[in-house]
């Protein structure tokens, strides 16, 4: 189904970085079976390599490890348009500012939407972002829309701990990743020389074995979930870097078995949901 495997491990860091708690992205060229695995210490630069993979020829499955989409009806709630998923997207796409050396505006962002819906949903700041507004521990009471996704419920029924996107900061956590890491795959989305070739699964190709249609050099954007698979055989000093190649590696695997067009369309409670506005893990079944 696809040239290359790009899988990347995004990161929020507020400064450029590097090693551990960093960005990560490994490429497998699934036709020569290599593989390159870099560690960008800027979320511009690491937007810049997932870029030039996809303007190559050929077919690309770019995963992230942070969600793409909010609980259902949080559009809606903070007075978006539809679809849901693109509303909020555009709308990242605009708010967020997010520089060369990453530093960025996420805080104010979030706090804003807080204000929207009337009660904090989104926490975690730093004490010197907190407010009544932005909190830095989790409000105990007040939530108007549900702490999981579907995928997210369906998850922590296979006994994994994914965290809320509410959360932005702490071990694990995931909502600072969707808000500077969600602007990236827009600008990705709408790159003049990517815009015919792009699909946001499920969102654009809705949950179907064949993502990439009847365009030969498709780029895909998935979300993945690299914990959700054993990485401990691969050979590398840093975690993050173990979990992406193993996923990557696992993948392709997939691919050259013929089983990977089942992982892009698996049963789900609620369909419309998923497809409209929550997405959903590729891999979880």
């Amino acid at each position: 189904m696809f040239d290359r495997i790009v899988i990347v491990d995004w990161s929020a860091a507020a400064t450029p970085t590097r090693g551990a708690d960093s960005i990560w992205i490994c490429e497998l060229d699934t036709r020569a079976g290599t593989e390159v695995t870099r560690n960008p210490p800027t979320r511009w630069e690491a937007s810049d390599l997932v870029e030039s993979a996809a303007l190559r020829p050929g077919r690309t499955l770019v995963g992230v490890d942070f969600p793409l989409g909010y609980p259902t009806g949080f559009a809606a709630a903070v007075g978006l348009g539809a679809p849901s998923w693109a509303a909020v997207w555009r709308h990242l796409g605009e708010a967020v500012d997010d520089d060369a050396r990453n530093r960025n505006n996420r805080w104010d962002v979030a706090r804003e939407w807080n204000r929207r819906l009337g009660t904090p949903h989104f926490w975690g700041s730093p004490p010197s972002q907190a407010d009544e507004w932005l909190t830095a521990r989790m409000p105990r009471s007040g939530h108007v829309l549900p702490p999981y996704r579907e995928c997210e419920a369906r998850l922590r029924g296979n006994g994994l701990r994914p965290f809320t996107v509410w959360q932005l900061l702490g071990a694990g956590s995931v909502g600072s990743q969707s808000l500077t890491g969600i602007p990236a795959m827009h600008r990705l989305r709408h790159h003049p020389d990517l815009e015919r070739r792009v699909r946001v699964w499920p969102f654009e190709t809705g949950l179907t074995s064949a993502p990439c249609a009847a365009i030969d050099d498709a780029v895909v954007i998935v979300e993945v979930w690299p914990s959700a698979i054993g990485f401990g055989h691969v050979d590398h000093p840093v975690k993050d870097a173990r979990q992406v190649i193993a996923l990557a590696r696992h993948l392709a695997d997939h691919d050259r078995a013929g089983t990977l067009g089942a992982l892009f369309a698996p049963a789900v409670d609620h369909p419309d949901r998923v497809v409209d506005e929550e997405g959903w893990v590729l891999g979880l079944t």
